[in-house]
């Protein structure tokens, strides 16, 4: 048996799963999450798993606790969608409960989104002996339960890979955690570009109506209260502006009430959560991003990709991102002066329009074909390696096993 090739591998195993080298051949692919709420981190998931399909690989998306809004698009383009019913706290039914649900879908790999899910996923996978195990931390450090964080830095040395969204975020992470850059990749989120270019907006089309608005949760990280407060300096100068908020969560109230109590309730619009964010978009004459802290928000590549100037707090993986030359401006995050000052600048600027256009040129690098063909590529090379690695296992044990046999 000495000399086995890595195709005669398959047939002789002695209990190891040896990923198939694909190339261009079909790969399953499950990606592991919380839940398919509104948010960028589940549009990528949904878009990436879209984009897999349309390319003829098997994804499916599991959801740690509940589908989400979001799941109905991903099954509707037959992407299966499994939830597991966790609540809060350690389950150990849920590492068993993914686990048998592997063993069903047999993936080549398992791609864990952000820090909650992830030491759920390498438990499950090792039990069901999944070849490879991948993560990618999306940013936004500020909010991360100290806790969780430990246990990811625990988790993640047996991670395959590791991949961040921005050049910002995978310093932070490095930095702080200090990992190894031997497994590590930076890969830019992805949209449905044409998606958003085929509802292009109009800026300055309706003056002295000024609409500005902006898409996201309303949580803390994403300071829509400095962006109220921001804005009730913009109307002293321009009464006639309206400030549209799509987005729903639980600093709602309190963005509110700032509203109310100065005085401009009567100009900002809280829309709720919806899944028309082109149409929204649409409407609109400048996108603002208010947030302390970020990775590399989709709701900004959109914003783009549908013809918006762009006013946003400097953020590193914002000016990644977008340069100055397609931004209409950059504030410093949590001051609303600053921010208003940026926003009224643009609103009088003659060239919006002309702004809004090379925002849109500028976004069509970030589709989300291109984003899955960086995972992609990452995903072939980490099972090529895995291959290798258990081909020469098998060969190894084949020869001492006939060696052994011989001298019997």
């Amino acid at each position: 048996m000495a000399g086995i090739t890595p195709k005669e591998t398959h047939r002789i195993s002695f209990g190891l799963r040896v990923p198939p080298v694909h190339g261009s051949h079909s790969m399953k692919i499950v990606q592991l999450l919380p839940s398919l709420d509104l948010g960028g981190m589940e549009r990528l998931a949904v878009d990436l798993a879209r984009q897999q399909k349309a390319e003829g690989h098997e994804p499916s998306i599991y959801c740690t606790s509940h589908p989400g809004q979001l799941a109905p698009e991903a099954e509707s383009a037959h992407v299966p969608v499994h939830s597991f019913g966790k609540t809060t706290g350690f389950s150990l039914r849920l590492i068993r409960d993914i686990a048998s649900r592997l063993r069903v879908d047999r993936p080549d790999l398992l791609h864990a989104h952000n820090a909650l899910v992830l030491h759920y996923g390498i438990a499950a996978a090792r039990l069901a002996r999944v070849p490879v195990v991948v993560n990618t931390r999306h940013g936004g450090n500020m909010n991360w339960d100290p806790h969780c964080e430990r246990i990811w830095r625990q988790s993640v040395r047996w991670a395959d890979a590791v991949v961040f969204i921005s050049e910002g975020v995978r310093e932070y992470y490095v930095t702080r955690d200090r990992l190894s850059k031997r497994n590590v990749s930076v890969i830019y989120n992805g949209i449905n570009v044409e998606k958003f270019s085929a509802c292009p907006a109009h800026p300055a089309a309706a003056l002295p109506l000024f609409r500005v608005g902006c898409v996201g949760r309303l949580v803390p990280a994403k300071d829509h209260v400095t962006l109220i407060r921001a804005f009730a300096l913009v109307t002293a100068v321009m009464p006639e502006a309206e400030l549209h908020i799509l987005g729903e969560g639980p600093c709602r109230a309190a963005i509110a009430q700032t509203a109310e109590s100065l005085g401009i309730s009567n100009r900002v619009f809280l829309h709720g959560a919806s899944h028309d964010v082109a149409g929204f978009l649409s409407t609109l004459d400048l996108f603002v991003l208010s947030s302390l802290d970020e990775g590399l928000p989709i709701s900004l590549m959109e914003a783009m990709a549908a013809g918006l100037p762009v006013v946003s707090t400097r953020l590193p993986g914002l000016t990644e991102l977008a340069p100055e030359s397609v931004i209409a401006g950059y504030c410093t995050p949590g001051e609303p002066e600053s921010l208003a000052k940026h926003i009224l600048r643009a609103a009088k600027r003659p060239d919006l329009p002309a702004l809004g256009e090379a925002a849109r040129r500028w976004a069509q690098k970030f589709g989300i074909r291109e984003t899955w063909h960086r995972y992609l590529a990452v995903f072939e090379a980490i099972l090529a390696k895995k291959l290798r690695y258990q081909a020469n296992r098998v060969a190894g044990r084949a020869n001492h096993f006939a060696a052994t046999g011989h001298r019997q």
